[in-house]
């Protein structure tokens, strides 16, 4: 039986700038899944959206993750997901399948 998913790969994005939404990569990257997590060490949340997502709690858009937790998309390129953070500096470890 042949894998579906047969190849894996990871990375790391921290959010230089709060407030300011950053493409997760930083050029194309074809994919099929991915799962992005909270680093454990975050202190505030880490918003998952397109390149409308805002951290901020008055005017939030997207889906917010707290510290370790994670979310999973079905989706073909990495480049079009956006990250944006409650507090600079932090980020999010990302697995992805192509």
């Amino acid at each position: 039986m042949q894998d579906i998913f047969p190849n894996i790969r990871d990375g790391r994005k921290t959010v230089t700038t709060a407030g300011t939404a950053e493409r997760l990569v930083s050029a194309n990257t074809p994919c099929r899944k991915v799962t992005i997590m909270a680093e454990l060490d975050n202190t505030g949340y880490i918003v998952i959206g397109d390149s409308t997502v805002v951290a901020s709690l008055s005017t939030r858009r997207g889906i917010p993750l707290s510290a370790g937790t994670s979310v999973t998309l079905d989706i073909y390129d990495l480049y079009s997901i956006y990250l944006d953070a409650e507090v600079s500096g932090e980020g999010v470890t990302f697995l992805y399948q192509f």
